[in-house]
């Protein structure tokens, strides 16, 4: 009798609501109704008109990785796509105005048909029937594909370790052409509220370009394409303490190779290890860059410099070592060798004061000679002295043959070949010093100033 009485309560309500103007409250037996009314006679395989307009952004959760070497970006998000469908309206519908949302799959809607262009994984349309279609009362339809998208990206390595690469997913239409759909951007193309940040890249700034081109010379249609562009910098900290660092730090034993004395045998040794670990460095550089001569990297560039100064270095030390051991003490090295050490080598090594950059040392200006005779007091007549001795002689000191050598000029001297050799040690270790501060300084410089572009 109470069930009875609740029911006939009920439908009294709801015919007053009805009579009232009055929308019935939600129920599932409402929405049921709703979508018999709205899906009855809908053909999926239709579009809602003649060119659909559907507006597209992107919602990005994450940065996965950018395999420069691969050439392939992983990025982790999901599109928001939307779109007009007439038959699918029911704001108008007094009865049905407290549902404001319907949820349906592709099965039973209409869904455009896109897909990324560039995906180095598969090349398949959008579709996922477990992905909701959120429909409201004026017909408009959202839809959220998602999932992680490996797509292609061409990386520049010029400026690697310090580079900053542009990336673009392209999304595109699958047999509709521009004239049966029409994409553009949403609003707000790129939606970064949910992004994390990567641990090596960094995303320093997005945008958007759309364009309608053919897919072949042959075909006439046209299709719409939209570009999410990434422009992505790495954090150059692991790179610099693991990569730039030892580099540097290595090329500086090129210098110091020509500083070891002759005698310590370590030197061919040293020269070789050096060059052996340059080398070691290159590969692991280039395991980690393409394989493309379209551009090529500053520091690649950097080591193979420092590796052929690292091979001239293992050169020379062999040559001033053949001339440091290889010849007779009492041996003279050759005119012409003696004149280049004389005129050149010295003065440009500050060799012993026989420089430009240090002065000699200056004579007392009453010396004329610093070869002086035995003088005979005899015949030395001064009215100052009263008594001498007769025959008493006088000797004073005279430079032997070693130091009258040293005495001389530098243009007067003549080396030995363990002197030419000591000479050309540090001629080497100068210009060492020259080059790899040069080629380091220019090279960083251009890392740093280009990385930043």
């Amino acid at each position: 009798m109470w069930e009875m009485f609740t029911i006939i309560a009920g439908l009294v309500l709801v015919t007053a609501q009805v009579v009232r103007g009055m929308s019935p409250s939600y129920s599932t037996d409402l929405e049921t109704e709703l979508r018999t009314a709205l899906f009855t006679g809908y053909e999926v395989l239709q579009r809602p008109a003649k060119q659909v307009p559907v507006t597209v952004s992107m919602n990005l959760i994450t940065v996965n990785s950018l395999d420069i070497k691969a050439q392939t970006l992983s990025t982790s998000g999901f599109f928001e796509i939307s779109w007009p469908d007439d038959r699918l309206v029911w704001g108008s519908d007094t009865n049905y105005s407290n549902i404001p949302f319907l949820f349906s799959t592709e099965t039973y809607a209409w869904t455009p048909k896109v897909v990324i262009e560039n995906s180095v994984n598969d090349l398949e349309v959008f579709s996922d029937v477990n992905t909701l279609i959120r429909l409201n009362a004026l017909g408009t339809a959202r839809w959220t594909p998602g999932g992680v998208f490996e797509t292609s990206c061409e990386a520049d390595i010029t400026y690697y370790p310090l580079d900053t690469q542009t990336c673009s997913i392209v999304l595109t239409t699958w047999s509709y052409t521009s004239s049966e759909i029409s994409l553009s951007f949403d609003d707000d193309p790129f939606i970064l509220d949910n992004f994390s940040e990567n641990g090596e890249w960094e995303l320093i700034e997005t945008s958007n370009t759309s364009e309608s081109a053919g897919r072949s010379k042959s075909e006439s249609f046209t299709y719409d394409r939209l570009y999410f562009t990434m422009k992505l910098r790495r954090r150059p900290l692991y790179h610099i303490l693991n990569t730039i660092f030892p580099v540097i730090l290595m090329s500086c034993l090129i210098v110091f190779v020509f500083k070891l004395p002759p005698e310590s045998g370590e030197r061919i040794g040293m020269s070789l290890t050096v060059l052996l670990a340059y080398a070691v460095y290159l590969t692991l550089i280039t395991d980690n860059i393409p394989q493309t001569s379209l551009s090529a990297s500053v520091l690649s560039t950097y080591l193979t410099i420092i590796l052929m100064l690292s091979t001239l270095s293992v050169i020379f030390t062999i040559v001033v070592l053949d001339i440091y051991f290889n010849h007779d003490d009492d041996e003279a090295p050759t005119d012409w060798l003696q004149k280049f050490t004389k005129y050149f080598l010295v003065k440009i090594t500050c060799w012993k004061g026989g420089a430009c950059c240090r002065q000699g040392k200056v004579k007392p200006s009453n010396v004329s000679d610093s070869r002086i005779a035995l003088v005979d007091l005899d015949k030395v007549i001064d009215d100052n002295i009263d008594r001498y001795s007769p025959g008493r002689k006088v000797a004073l000191p005279e430079d032997d043959d070693d130091n009258d050598e040293k005495n001389k000029k530098p243009e007067e001297r003549h080396y030995s070949w363990k002197e030419v050799a000591l000479i050309l040690d540090r001629f080497f270790m100068y210009l060492f010093v020259f080059l790899v501060v040069t080629v380091t300084v220019v090279c960083l410089s251009i890392l740093a100033v280009g990385g930043q572009q």
